[in-house]
């Protein structure tokens, strides 16, 4: 035992382990763009060369450069034309050269001087990939001069002698050069192209296939008539195995059913005949169950275009028939039809109602969509949202010729607002909105539609909200039912205010009658007791105002019903919201006094600028009052008239400008400031600020002015830029080097704009041209002391008159939200950021891509955020909403709470949305 145990101890025992091999680490490659060839780079030496592999980069870089100099054009054909004359050059070189020269030659002359050389390649090379750019270039050459037959018959004859070729390249080229050169006059060139073209519809290569049926649609446009049986082939070929054919079958289809819609043709099977347009129409609904999107997608979208389709045709594309164990079922849009145009009430025992009822044959169900049975249906329901919304464009474009096709599809419209995709449901209310004049709803279709109104996309709620305000409905319960439902959208989104009170005035515009019978109800009025005076502060009260002030235009009957402390309100929101609020014929007392004023505001304008220009020769102090009390007069006048209100405020500030000139250079010493006093220095370096804003805002504010007002605010901005450099020079020892360049720089652009436009200037910038043009160096003081004198003798020109007021726009911004009477509190942490919701509207402004949003801290900093291009959204013509969200963050803790002012401001040609904090509490900040 004890040698056993010996035994064991002194044995050697192994393991043999085999190691994988370590795996090779993951290689990433790297993609390097192209460089770019600029036109000054490429010159045509970088071709003379016989290498092709030196020749090929050289060509691809040419191709790069297009389009050339004229310099450098001659030099680079004649290159092109040494290569493809050489025998020795492969045959991609050659290829390659062809393509080229074809995105070169744009015009007759060239055109003629290598056409020649380039269709002598086509008859010596035997490569099918040159001869297919042979066909290509010399079909370009010959439509850079269409008065020129004789190239085009060449191009043509070379392309019909190589339509027997086994090649389909050469095939393809040669089908696209004679359908784009096809003759207008009637003969054999033109029949052998039709003939030709027809025949390869039905070749064996699709790509062949698909150039015919391309080309046939481009002899079409050119105004050619297509023979008859292309219809007929363009029918087979939705059959086809590829994409790209059934495709060109479909235009085929389109266009010959809009050229000859009312031309018959037989049934399969039957002696009757069915119009063209009808079969095209089924036959492109035939095709909505295609395998591939794009052809769905086209498909459903050509549907729209084909307007003059039997009732009968139209009403089966709705044809949708439910059936469990070979009984037909009622579908839901059935059974609601039904339950409503019974007029019963639910019992609750209507149990099974969609219970199979018919027998149906087996012999009679297809299973396979015939014509155009449900092509619709099946659009709407299809699983890729390009053949949604393209299935709701064509219901659209249908709905709105045809009534009853539009009340038909209405069930459908509203089953699409429970799509799961957020542009789809947008889709179908803007569908749904357009036709709205030619349905009505029924009440379950409206507790249906209204459901949306809690969807969180803002787009919907408003689109929802215009359709709502478009649309008629037919029973007091159903405008009950309305109203409630955007009292409720209030209640869950306040933002929607603006758009909810718009949506309210038009429903109670056009349902005058059935919003009598709610009054008593909406505004809570007892017949004998005496209710709470509602709050004109209560949003939803204000609703119910609008509805009812609106529906008592068209129903007088209303007033009535109104009690004392509504009228009050009546008068209140008339002058609060008179774009929402209209007048009614009440009495005297309840009338704002404003409606019974007449003015005659534009006269008043007139005068006011011609108050202004008499006053040449008149003291400094009365020029001082009468700037002044001309420009209170504008401003009242802005508020008073909005259609002058551009156009008095562009004199009013001209007007300020003259009096902040007078201001100016009255002051005693204004040229050294060190003789003023604190309070002086602060007035004046106040007034030469508050100057350069208004001469700045006089600059890029203001649009659609005539020539003549422009020069004027032109030459304003420079006398204000000289004026401080004057200031700066004399009173500050910074360097005014800056000031000066400025100064020059508009002075240029000015006397530039003023030879263009054949304008004279007046007498001081008269004195500026002619001192700066003997001026060796501008230098700031040299320049201050030239300017000095020139200010102080010449006056500045009174305002002109506007030619046209009306026109005048003035660019500017309203900030809806956030509203400065918010009692929102946002905390934010110091180092982190808070977003704070903006919705705001600019008007008239010129460029929306300048749009900047500046966030001023506490500490004096400033961040002008770039809005997203789609936050931007146009609303009416030079007229934009943005809705985004401002992120603001605090870098370091402040003591202090604060608040949020809004306003609107101008810097550069940049409309600026302000906001201002103006301080912020310790380390968790807030602000309201």
């Amino acid at each position: 035992m004890a040698a056993v145990l010996k035994k064991r101890a002194l044995a050697e025992y192994c393991q043999t382990i085999v190691e994988d091999a370590p795996r090779p680490a993951k290689r990433l490659q790297l993609v390097r763009r192209g460089r770019t060839v600029d036109q000054s780079e490429f010159t045509a030496a970088t071709l003379n060369s016989d290498d092709p592999e030196k020749l090929l980069p050289a060509l691809a870089d040419l191709h790069n450069a297009i389009p050339l100099t004229n310099e450098i054009q001659n030099q680079v054909i004649n290159e092109l034309m040494r290569i493809i004359q050489s025998d020795s050059q492969p045959a991609i070189v050659i290829s390659k050269t062809l393509a080229v020269l074809a995105a070169i030659v744009t015009t007759h002359t060239h055109a003629q001087s290598v056409f020649e050389d380039v269709m002598s390649i086509g008859q010596r090379s035997k490569s099918h990939k040159v001869l297919a750019q042979v066909i290509h270039t010399s079909c370009s050459l010959a439509q850079c001069d269409p008065c020129d037959p004789k190239m085009q018959d060449q191009v043509i004859h070379l392309a019909l002698s190589l339509v027997t070729s086994t090649k389909f390249i050469v095939l393809v080229r040669s089908l696209e050069a004679i359908g784009s050169l096809c003759p207008l006059e009637v003969g054999s060139v033109q029949a052998s192209i039709t003939h030709t073209l027809l025949t390869h519809t039905t070749h064996q290569d699709n790509r062949v296939r698909t150039a015919a049926f391309n080309s046939l649609l481009l002899i079409q446009d050119k105004g050619v008539p297509i023979p008859t049986e292309a219809y007929d082939s363009a029918c087979v070929a939705l059959s086809d195995d590829y994409q790209s054919v059934r495709e060109a079958a479909l235009l085929i289809i389109k266009v010959v059913a809009d050229t000859d819609p009312e031309r018959l043709l037989p049934i399969a099977a039957s002696d009757d005949h069915m119009r063209l347009v009808d079969h095209a129409f089924s036959q492109l609904c035939s095709v909505v169950h295609d395998i591939s999107v794009r052809v769905r997608t086209q498909a459903a979208a050509l549907l729209g275009t084909l307007n003059s389709v039997s009732e009968k045709f139209l009403q089966q594309t709705w044809d949708k028939k439910l059936i469990s164990n070979m009984r037909r079922k009622r579908s839901a849009h059935e059974r609601a039809r039904a339950m409503v145009s019974s007029g019963e009430w639910s019992t609750g025992k209507r149990w099974a109602d969609d219970a199979p009822k018919e027998q149906v044959a087996a012999e009679s169900v297809s299973i396979i969509s015939t014509g155009s049975c449900g092509a619709f249906v099946h659009g709407l329901e299809d699983e890729f949202l390009e053949v949604r919304n393209a299935t709701l464009d064509s219901i659209c474009a249908l709905a709105l010729n045809n009534a009853q096709f539009a009340n038909h599809s209405l069930d459908f419209l509203v089953d699409m607002f429970n799509d799961e995709i957020e542009e789809v449901r947008l889709k179908a209310i803007q569908v749904l909105q357009q036709v709205a004049g030619l349905v009505t709803l029924r009440a379950d279709q409206l507790e249906e539609i209204l459901h949306a109104l809690r969807d969180s996309s803002l787009d919907i709620r408003e689109c929802l909200h215009t359709f709502l305000a478009t649309t008629i409905l037919s029973t007091i319960s159903s405008v009950k039912l309305c109203v409630n439902a955007l009292l409720e959208n209030l209640r869950r989104y306040p933002q929607d205010r603006r758009s909810i009170h718009r949506c309210l005035r038009r429903v109670g515009m056009n349902h005058p009658t059935l919003v009598q019978a709610l009054v008593a109800e909406l505004l809570v009025i007892h017949p004998y007791f005496d209710g709470v005076e509602p709050s004109v502060q209560d949003p939803e009260y204000i609703c119910k105002l609008i509805l009812v002030l609106n529906a008592a235009v068209k129903c007088t009957t209303i007033l009535p019903l109104l009690e004392q402390h509504t009228l009050r309100h009546y008068a209140y929101l008339r002058d609060t919201m008179p774009q929402l609020v209209p007048v009614l014929k009440l009495g005297e007392e309840w009338q704002p006094s404003r409606v019974l004023v007449s003015t005659n505001t534009l006269q008043f304008l007139k005068e006011s600028v011609a108050r202004v220009g008499r006053l040449d020769r008149s003291s400094t102090q009365l020029r001082m009052t009468v700037y002044q009390t001309v420009y209170s007069d504008l401003i009242k006048l802005a508020d008073i008239d909005p259609s002058l209100s551009a156009a008095a405020h562009f004199a009013a500030s001209y007007t300020e400008c003259l009096l902040l000139f007078g201001k100016i250079l009255s002051t005693r010493n204004w040229l050294t400031p060190s003789l003023l006093s604190m309070q002086q220095t602060g007035a004046l370096k106040a007034n030469v600020d508050r100057l350069l804003r208004t001469t700045f805002r006089l600059r890029h504010a203001f649009t659609n002015l005539s020539p003549v007002e422009e020069a004027s605010i032109r030459s304003l901005r420079v006398r204000t830029l000289a004026l401080q450099l004057v200031y700066v020079v004399h009173g500050s020892t910074g360097s005014a080097l800056g000031l000066c360049d400025n100064f020059l720089e508009h002075t240029e652009a000015l006397h530039r704009y003023l030879t263009d436009e054949g304008l004279s200037a007046d007498s001081f910038l008269e004195g500026v041209f002619d001192e700066l043009s003997q001026l060796e160096e501008p230098r700031p003081g040299a320049v201050a002391r030239i300017l000095q004198p020139l200010l102080l003798t010449h006056t500045i020109p009174p305002v002109t008159p506007v030619l046209h007021p009306v026109q005048v726009h003035m660019c500017s911004a309203e900030i809806i939200e956030p509203q400065s009477d918010s009692e929102t509190i946002h905390k934010l942490s110091a180092g982190l950021v808070v977003g704070v919701p903006l919705d705001a509207e600019i008007t008239h402004i010129p460029d929306p891509s300048t749009l900047r949003v500046r966030v001023c801290y506490p500490d004096h900093c400033t961040q002008l955020v770039v809005p997203p291009r789609s936050h931007l959204r146009q609303v009416g013509e030079g007229t934009y909403r943005l809705l985004t969200t401002v992120l603001l963050s605090a870098q370091v803790s402040w003591s202090e709470a604060c608040h949020v002012k809004e306003g609107e401001n101008l810097v550069g040609k940049m409309v600026i949305i302000l906001f201002e904090l103006l301080g912020c509490t310790d380390e968790t900040n807030q602000f309201t």
